[in-house]
């Protein structure tokens, strides 16, 4: 009896002293200078608009001049848009140039949070070529890596952060492939690269979220791009994974998908606002009931029980 109330009271100290450091923040946030990746529409515009509300100095990273239109006449002139296309060297390049160039003398940039992602093809991975995995992989991890890599002289420079946004899927595999593969990368490139610098005084965070409806959750690109994907392959193929059925399925499961992708956007923004703003920052921060819930707990049963789960959930 003794045993069990011992334990119970240690897990009780342990989470007050983990909540009582997590809510200790850093000083001096209106002199902090954050870049944050794929600003035109979801997580990264909200972000930006947020961050820019109390105090800091951002740089949006736009895809399109549109984007970075919309997002500029929500802020302050503390935000700065810059055009970015995560996947191009040279774009990326040109942006950490713009950052030097307002950077105050002697000023490092405060936090990098890498948002940008696609959600790519939604279909089994037969039907996926390998352009189309290449696609997601390009611009949810090469192009987070590359993002990484040339603004982390500017991040060492005032012993920031770097946020990385991967997801559920990068801890419990699921359908989509190119999608998954990619998460996954993002997970195990942030490990390396936590370790890697934490003698540098940079901290590194992995954001993790859920099923979230936002732009890249488009039903009617969705479908469209899983019609052309079956168009290229035989009925045949097609018949193995139900064939038309599987088509009506899928559009009314994407359909349908208001009622179980979660509209609180805000709780992937406020995890990247703890992430930078934090004096402890979480290594990982799960986001999204269905996230905390139900994915977590099962990517921690035996590999056995999960694949009967997803594998029907799948079909």
């Amino acid at each position: 009896m003794f045993f069990i109330v011992a334990v119970i009271a240690s897990v009780i100290v342990y989470y007050v002293i983990d909540l009582v450091l997590r809510s200790l923040k850093v000083g001096n946030i209106t002199g902090k200078h954050v870049f944050i990746t794929g600003c035109d529409t979801g997580f990264g515009h909200l972000a930006a608009i947020q961050l820019d509300k109390i105090g800091f100095f951002v740089f949006a990273g736009c895809l399109t001049e549109d984007g970075a239109k919309l997002l500029s006449e929500k802020c302050s002139s503390r935000l700065t848009t810059v055009s970015l296309n995560v996947t191009s060297t040279e774009s990326v390049e040109q942006a950490v140039e713009v950052v030097k160039e307002k950077l105050p003398p002697n000023t490092g940039l405060w936090a990098l949070i890498n948002n940008a992602g696609i959600i790519g093809l939604l279909t089994p991975m037969e039907f996926c070529r390998k352009e189309d995995i290449f696609a997601v992989v390009n611009v949810n991890l090469l192009g987070l890596i590359d993002v990484t890599r040339h603004f982390l002289p500017l991040i060492r420079k005032s012993k920031g952060r770097v946020v990385n946004t991967a997801s559920i899927a990068g801890r419990l595999a699921m359908v989509p492939v190119p999608y998954t593969v990619s998460k996954y990368g993002v997970v195990g490139f942030s490990d390396v690269l936590r370790r890697e610098v934490c003698k540098q005084g940079i901290k590194v965070s992995i954001v993790e979220p859920g099923a979230f409806m936002t732009a890249t959750a488009n039903v009617e690109k969705i479908m469209t791009d899983i019609q052309n994907a079956f168009d290229r392959h035989s009925p045949d193929i097609l018949a193995v994974y139900g064939g038309p059925d599987l088509i009506k399925k899928m559009h009314d499961h994407f359909d349908s998908m208001s009622g179980w992708c979660s509209i609180k956007l805000y709780l992937v923004v406020d995890a990247y606002v703890h992430a930078i703003t934090s004096r402890f920052p979480r290594i990982r921060y799960v986001v999204g009931t269905d996230a905390k819930w139900v994915f977590i707990p099962m990517s921690y049963l035996p590999d056995f029980i999960t694949d009967f789960i997803l594998a029907r959930a799948q079909s």
